[in-house]
């Protein structure tokens, strides 16, 4: 199995950084493959050399972390769109809604499955600032769209329920400090594959 995984950056210490790599560790570990692709904010990182990570330069600014997210969403998806198209891959796993756009254009238009993992809602973060119903907007898409959605605590996974209406077949709670969360991921993986493949028969 082949994973490419999309993250707003990937460093050393960075909650979802950390999350993306012990996941991909775990995969490569177990004898899968493993792309993290991230914006390249040129910190360190440590992660097993057979895990694959690509770093997305953006040299233009924006004026608000919106309008940056949704740059560095293109330039994301382009490079991840090249690596599959290049290497092919199975599954495409985004992290929150940073990185929701460019994984559900991934998607779509490569029509691969898509897993989500949502470490925190606007809603839990307080909805407050000019974008925040945008950003809900986001969230509400990229768990309609993915085939499975992740949660990493009990608050996020009531969030995700009632203020996404994710249906809770979809819906697993992974605690990254539980000593089996990634075997249960992997799992999930193999899942949505299987049922990909049902759909192709069956068709």
């Amino acid at each position: 199995m082949k994973v490419l995984m999309l993250s707003k950056e990937f460093h050393d210490g960075e909650g979802v950084s950390e999350y993306c790599k012990n996941l991909a560790e775990y995969l490569v570990e177990k004898g899968h493959e493993a792309t993290i692709v991230s914006f390249d904010d040129k910190a360190d990182y440590h992660v097993d050399q057979r895990v694959k990570v690509q770093k997305v330069p953006l040299p233009i600014e924006g004026d608000n972390i919106y309008s940056w997210a949704m740059m560095m969403n293109n330039e994301l998806k382009n490079r991840a769109r090249e690596i599959v198209e290049t290497e092919g891959y199975d599954l495409i796993h985004c992290n929150d809604w940073s990185t929701i756009p460019g994984g559900v254009s991934l998607k779509k238009h490569l029509e691969l499955p898509l897993a989500v993992t949502v470490h925190s809602t606007e809603n839990e973060r307080g909805f407050e600032g000019d974008h925040a119903e945008l950003i809900s907007e986001l969230e509400w898409e990229g768990t309609f769209e993915a085939d499975a959605v992740f949660v990493t605590k009990d608050d996020t996974k009531n969030s995700v329920l009632f203020d996404l209406d994710v249906p809770e077949a979809k819906l697993k709670t992974v605690d990254p400090y539980s000593h089996d969360w990634q075997s249960r991921i992997l799992n999930t993986y193999k899942e949505i594959l299987k049922q990909k493949e049902k759909l192709l028969q069956e068709n």
